[in-house]
């Protein structure tokens, strides 16, 4: 059961997550360390809506190691990566960049609306350098007290 965010009625939809859902929440779980609802997120919201063809799960991968991942929300009002996390020995090979173009080309949008929290900005400032990503805003408390949530291209 969870609460459809478009009615805020409760939905009973028998939703089991398939291996492949497991693996890749098993390596986005570092995400609990900066976003304290991640659990909730994942299973509650994101596997929902990839029924509802609103979010879209993209990975990099070859015959027996998954290199990446990214999920994106595309409606009609938001075009966003939501969460794009390249496993630590694949890092600096330039898996980054082919997830974020996957998303570009997901999403068809160049900029796409996306947030990174303070500790995190420093690994992600040189892409969005690179990708010419404009901060907008900065939301302290937006997601854990005391943190500051930095926002681009809203």
């Amino acid at each position: 059961m969870y609460l459809d965010q478009m009615t805020n009625h409760q939905t009973i939809i028998d939703i089991k997550p398939s291996f492949s859902e497991l693996a890749i929440y098993h390596y986005l779980s570092e995400a609990k360390k900066f976003y304290p609802n991640f659990d909730l997120w994942y299973f509650t919201n994101v596997l929902p809506s990839l029924l509802r063809k609103e979010k879209q799960i993209l990975t990099i991968k070859d015959e027996k190691n998954l290199k990446g991942v990214a999920i994106v929300k595309n409606t009609p009002e938001e075009k966003k990566i939501c969460t794009l996390r390249v496993i630590e020995k694949y890092q600096n090979r330039g898996i980054g960049i082919k997830l974020f173009e996957k998303s570009f080309e997901a999403l068809q949008t160049r900029t796409p609306l996306l947030s990174v929290s303070e500790e995190k900005y420093p690994d992600f400032k040189k892409i969005f350098d690179y990708y010419g990503f404009k901060l907008t805003s900065i939301k302290k408390d937006y997601y854990r007290i005391g943190i500051q949530e930095y926002f681009f291209n809203e």
